[in-house]
């Protein structure tokens, strides 16, 4: 550009030469005005060609400096819509992560058979699954307590426990509230001290875990309050919409209406999931808990289904008469004693316990009376039992007694008092009449050592023929096989 305005000034000067050649020839040889006007017109010329290369010197820096600028601007635009799209990247892959984990864990919910499955795997995928380690899980208790049974990683003490009425305490009141709660901290919040010692310092994200209702209020007709507005709705939440809130004024009157609520078969809240701030993980966000809060909701309705087959399989092994193990609980129990009699070394004692001359009981006075004498044998053998004996119907008239961890002499101690219990009661029969029953038992004991289910109830049961062909209402000792 340059060389280009330099000819351009040589061309400029040759053209005031010429014309000052021009105007030569008009004056007389020998005059300097001529040269005087050819200098003239070059030094004009000489100026005007730095004026014009200096601006356009300027000109063209400036160029550069927004040519530079503009550079600058793009590069800055491409690398900031650049992690945009890696920002957005992420995002896309962590909500495509989220939602793999949140089917997986669901799956594995609605199969859980316990609820206490359903609450690992739920507290598990959090921490793992949606990476927020620090998460912690408070259980509510039939009592109504809320029992946090390790807040771990050093933060909270294990074991801690809140009572779900208290209204002094932030994660009670979001159990009752039903929705989930973001806190920033605890500054500025009413709670109690076992929050602060569960929750910590940090941001948490409080969701409440609750089960999904299969029947309505006017149903089971507990509290009776027809004119709650819950009564007659199925999904509807009667301890927040009914009681307490709407109807108490006072701190402690509130409590006590959360007490009788809490001990409610429609009270449906099942634990409190606490997500709290933890180095290394993600940050707690609406964005990022989203996952948890449509986790804790399948974990509703994975309890339903849990409670639903709890209650099936124990309906599947439980005698319907007398309201104590079957024939197939007591074998499952059985088994598993003895399993456990061989992993910790100890004994397990067996009594096959044999209602003497029922058919003619019930020849006698019906099969009602049969039905209510059974039953009342069922009671008195549970009376007379330790507290982790196993009592069960073997069938007909015929029951089985599992001592764990009973030594020969304290199965045969327990045994007379049964023996005794059972032939001092007075049985009703036709019009007031009472009559007496009896029993004969056979005992088998095992040491720590390899023996099936079926030979040990068949060394009882011997036993227990024994004891009724030796004349009924005795016990006999079965000797090892």
């Amino acid at each position: 550009m340059q060389k280009r305005f330099l000819w351009g000034g040589v061309a400029m000067i040759l053209v005031a030469s010429g014309f000052a050649f021009l105007v030569a020839r008009g004056f007389p040889r020998g005059s300097v005005v001529p040269l005087a006007a050819a200098a003239s017109f070059a030094l004009l010329a000489g100026v005007l060609l730095l004026l014009l290369r200096a601006f356009l010197k300027s000109s063209e820096d400036v160029a550069k400096q927004r040519l530079d600028g503009y550079r600058a601007e793009i590069t800055a635009e491409m690398e900031k819509s650049k992690e945009d799209q890696e920002q957005r990247f992420r995002e896309i892959a962590d909500a495509h992560n989220d939602l793999l984990t949140h089917h997986k864990l669901t799956k594995k919910m609605l199969q859980s058979y316990r609820a206490t499955d359903v609450f690992e795997t739920l507290l598990k995928g959090v921490r793992e699954g949606f990476g927020f380690p620090g998460a912690v899980l408070g259980v509510l208790e039939e009592k109504g307590t809320i029992v946090f049974r390790s807040a771990g990683n050093g933060e909270g003490r294990p074991g801690k426990r809140i009572p779900c009425w208290e209204e002094e305490s932030l994660l009670a009141r979001t159990i009752w509230s039903g929705n989930p709660v973001m806190i920033p901290s605890l500054d500025g919040q009413r709670h109690s001290g076992e929050d602060r010692a569960i929750l910590g310092e940090g941001p948490a994200f409080l969701v409440p875990v609750t089960k999904k209702p299969s029947r309505k209020c006017s149903d089971v007709m507990v509290c009776g309050l027809v004119e709650c507005p819950a009564y007659h709705l199925l999904d509807a939440k009667c301890w927040i919409e009914g009681l307490p809130a709407r109807t108490c004024t006072q701190s402690g009157e509130i409590e006590q209406k959360r007490k009788e609520c809490a001990r409610c078969e429609m009270f449906l809240p099942s634990a409190i999931l606490v997500v709290r701030s933890h180095p290394g993980s993600r940050k707690i966000s609406r964005e990022t808990t989203g996952s948890i809060v449509a986790l804790a909701n399948e974990a509703g309705l994975a309890l339903k289904l849990a409670e639903m087959n709890e209650n099936t399989r124990k309906m599947s092994i439980t005698d319907g008469l007398t309201g104590i193990l079957n024939h197939r609980g007591f074998y499952e129990l059985l088994g598993r004693e003895l399993e456990r009699a061989r992993r910790y070394g100890h004994s397990v004692s067996l009594l096959m316990v044999d209602v003497d001359d029922f058919k003619k009981f019930n020849d006698r006075y019906g099969h009602l009376a049969g039905d209510s004498a059974l039953k009342k044998i069922a009671e008195l053998i549970r009376g007379s039992v330790r507290a982790n004996d196993i009592v069960a119907r073997y069938g007909g008239e015929e029951f089985g007694v599992i001592l764990p961890e009973a030594t020969p002499a304290g199965a045969l101690m327990l045994a007379e008092r049964i023996k005794t219990d059972i032939a001092c009661h007075r049985f009703p029969g036709h019009s007031g009449e009472v009559a007496h029953l009896t029993v004969s038992i056979g005992i088998y004991s095992t040491d720590p050592g390899d023996i099936t289910e079926e030979r040990m109830v068949k060394f009882a049961d011997e036993a227990a023929y024994l004891a009724k062909n030796s004349g009924k209402n005795r016990v006999v000792v079965k000797s090892h096989a």
